[in-house]
């Protein structure tokens, strides 16, 4: 590599911090608002980008649900609903739809557990978790949304990712 170019990258480099330089595939989910922080660092991921304003308005521990197909499946996932409501996804990031989707999607909570939870939104979910064969929760949000919690047995995480496959309605 010439001297200028690996000079101008160790320059480029030293202003950003580990996250920056990994981006969420790499990052893993042990810090939830930092793995949602590089995840809306995407193009195309309009899930996280959506969540993260109002992530950066709460304080305290969070769990936020989060669907882990792919960008495409995430903004599908999103659609689906928002068709649901007669709406469409032009202008969703930064609208009130999207703070609507965010809310609903934002738990107070250092995991997903049994018993009755509460929303960002201020709506409450009824969860039961049960145990897998491989000794995971495995948990059902509302009868509708279902997975485990990411985070769970990781020491010092902060929050927690609750991946599944849809998104609770907003």
């Amino acid at each position: 590599m010439h001297p200028v170019w690996a000079a101008s990258l160790l320059l480029l480099c030293s202003a950003c911090g580990p996250v920056d330089v990994l981006g969420a595939d790499f990052l893993g989910r042990e810090n939830a608002r930092k793995y949602i922080a590089a995840c809306a660092r995407s193009t195309t991921d309009v899930y996280c980008k959506a969540l993260l304003p109002t992530l950066q308005s709460v304080s305290g521990e969070v769990t936020v649900i989060l669907v882990t197909l792919g960008d495409e499946d995430r903004t599908a996932a999103i659609e689906l609903e928002m068709r649901r409501q007669g709406l469409n996804m032009n202008g969703f990031v930064g609208s009130a739809a999207a703070d609507r989707f965010a809310r609903a999607n934002i738990f107070l909570a250092s995991r997903v557990a049994s018993g009755t939870m509460t929303s960002l939104d201020g709506k409450t979910h009824t969860v039961t978790c049960s145990r897998d064969a491989r000794n995971t929760d495995v948990c059902l949000i509302d009868g509708m949304v279902r997975e485990h919690n990411a985070n769970d047995g990781v020491p010092d995480a902060e929050g927690n990712i609750f991946v599944t496959d849809r998104v609770l309605r907003f």
